[in-house]
């Protein structure tokens, strides 16, 4: 069962509401003491996940069908989809590394298909909440998704601490296989002033430009490399900042060390840009934080390039 997304908060005594825990959804089938997973893509990930081979021991049932998510925990307990990458060793546009197997999982369970042979799907969502939650003994690698009353006050505390943001279910929803908007996800997004230091080649009908590549300064002053936005544009935006830029041309790149871009033009670093993203990666042996989905907003023509640095982000920025 899939969320449907929305962009503002609500309150209702009709629906409930949870964390959204940003990781890999899984289905876990719990039987004979051994558990199976699979993706909603329906591959068997139970090998790569050696550690939650004892999350039957933690399920009072001799048998149960659960719905959750495999999620990576950063230092400050916040879900990090960049560490699970790190920890499959899949990297963006279906690149591969090797994988980091000192990175710990948490299985995360939040809905009950099905218990001891009876098949609860046309059980109301709250009904399998609270069957679930008897069934759950907590343990380091698995967890029961609790549930809160008051959504807007959920979504004001996923944003200060970092989360991705918050689902909010009816109480009375069966559990339907699809996307549904008995269940609604609400996306918290930051926003950051970026400097552009250099741009890619268009790709397929695009012209003047592919993505913006993107920095801010470091405590030493150095411009380093925070990633590319490659969305956010229309012709009139494209073609305005591609003007804007062709006076800016430079032969070197501006930034401190390599930069994780191919076909890139190098500007001097004088233009701002208002990107908005979801989340800072995790330090990987291939570089520095990255932006995750950043998204081009517009110019920032009232602000300095010298004043976007590390230290003048919000809550959220990578030490």
């Amino acid at each position: 069962m899939l969320a449907t997304s929305i962009e503002k908060p609500f309150d209702s005594p009709e629906w409930l509401y949870e964390i959204k825990w940003d990781g890999y959804r899984a289905i876990a089938f719990v039987e004979n003491q051994q558990v199976r997973l699979f993706s909603r893509n329906q591959l068997d990930l139970t090998d790569q996940y050696a550690e939650l081979q004892a999350l039957p021991q933690s399920v009072a049932a001799e048998s149960a069908v659960l719905d959750g998510e495999i999620v990576a925990l950063d230092a400050q307990g916040r879900p990090s989809f960049s560490l699970l990458q790190q920890r499959t060793g899949i990297r963006g546009h279906g690149r591969r590394t090797t994988p980091r197997r000192d990175v710990s999982v948490t299985y995360y369970v939040f809905d009950l298909l099905a218990v001891n042979g009876y098949d609860l799907r046309r059980v109301s969502l709250i009904e399998r909440k609270q069957i679930l939650s008897r069934l759950i003994t907590p343990n380091p690698v698995f967890h029961y998704s609790d549930h809160f009353d008051d959504g807007s006050g959920l979504f004001a505390v996923a944003g200060e601490r970092g989360l991705e943001g918050i689902l909010a279910k009816r109480r009375t929803s069966f559990y339907e296989a699809g996307r549904s908007r008995q269940w609604l996800k609400i996306k918290i997004t930051q926003t950051i002033d970026c400097v552009i230091g250099g741009y890619t080649d268009p790709e397929g009908s695009r012209q003047h430009f592919g993505s913006l590549v993107l920095g801010l300064y470091n405590p030493q002053g150095q411009l380093v490399h925070i990633g590319q936005a490659g969305t956010g544009f229309n012709q009139a935006t494209l073609e305005e900042i591609f003007a804007g830029m062709k006076t800016l041309h430079t032969a070197h790149s501006p930034f401190q060390g390599e930069v994780d871009a191919r076909k890139v033009h190098w500007v001097k670093p004088e233009k701002v840009a208002e990107i908005k993203f979801s989340e800072w990666t995790h330090e990987t042996s291939e570089g520095g934080y990255k932006l995750r989905a950043p998204v081009f907003l517009g110019l920032r023509s009232d602000k300095k390039a010298r004043e976007c640095t590390f230290a003048d982000q919000k809550p959220g920025t990578p030490p």
